[in-house]
């Protein structure tokens, strides 16, 4: 069995497959709640473009700033995870230019996250140049990659259909973003310690992790007020699965802390990604 969980880990959970699949199904969460139709191209462009920041930044962390897991940390450093790299390069690079011309123009916005966790600015700090990532703007770490996230779940699939972004498609966005952005802090509490010793400035060092979770606590509920008015008032239908997810995102976010083990963050954190697919 454990030799089955090592593999699990090395195949699936290192190199963001597990993460960029569960991203890919909100993907498809939206085709299915904008009723855009079950197209494959948008959800693969998703999944495959998501390999690339995730393992990228994993990739720069492992020789810039140290991931706690040594396990984690060796397999950024090996030969084969570029492999993993290069193909999902080509495989975005296959798709935009089979895509449509206006799901092209969509795309630019891809390159922020390809730019994410490079360095790639260069600033003189205590008499010495260093190079810093747009991942080092001070609290804007999870904010960034909420906000990147949800543009490519939401805009890529309407773009492939051809549709129009309209309220509803609004209201999709704010419950997807705060959906995303909540897991995307929980895994600031996690490296917390990690980004202190770096230097990367996220919300949970700024107000505290107490405070974290009550400002993404209030979020939350904002945001269902919001989608329940909504409801109420005819502008979307109803579903159910935004009240789970957004009780999911309650729950998990005051039971985590700093201490809690990596592999429920990477497994299961990771995996409630896929909520609002399962319970539509």
């Amino acid at each position: 069995m454990r030799w089955f969980y090592d593999r699990f880990l090395e195949l699936i959970i290192y190199p963001s497959i597990w993460v960029a699949a569960a991203i890919a199904s909100l993907g498809i969460y939206t085709q299915k709640i904008l009723e855009l139709g079950y197209g494959w191209q948008p959800i693969a462009l998703i999944f495959a473009s998501a390999l690339i920041p995730y393992n990228l930044d994993r990739i720069f962390d492992s020789y810039i700033q140290e991931i706690p897991d040594a396990k984690t940390q060796l397999f950024f450093r090996q030969p084969y995870i570029w492999i993993l790299l290069c193909t999902a390069i080509a495989s975005t690079v296959m798709l935009l230019y089979k895509a449509p011309a206006n799901v092209r123009l969509v795309s630019i916005a891809g390159i922020i996250p390809l730019l994410y966790g490079t360095p790639i600015f260069p600033w003189k700090r205590e008499s010495r140049w260093q190079w810093y990532r747009l991942k080092d703007i001070p609290g804007s770490k999870a904010w960034t990659v909420g906000g990147i996230l949800t543009y490519a779940v939401v805009a890529l699939p309407i773009a492939y259909a051809g549709s129009q972004f309209d309220s509803v498609a609004a209201l999709v966005t704010l419950f997807l973003f705060v959906f995303i952005v909540t897991n995307s802090h929980a895994f600031d509490i996690r490296d917390i310690q990690s980004d202190l010793k770096k230097g990367v400035v996220t919300l949970p060092i700024i107000a505290g992790i107490k405070k974290t979770k009550i400002i993404l606590t209030v979020m939350n509920i904002l945001t269902l007020l919001t989608i329940t008015t909504s409801w109420i008032t005819d502008i979307m239908a109803y579903h159910p699965e935004m009240i789970i997810a957004i009780a999911v995102n309650l729950i998990y976010i005051w039971k985590i802390s700093t201490d809690t083990p990596r592999w429920v963050y990477s497994i299961w954190i990771e995996g409630l990604l896929f909520v609002p697919i399962l319970g539509s």
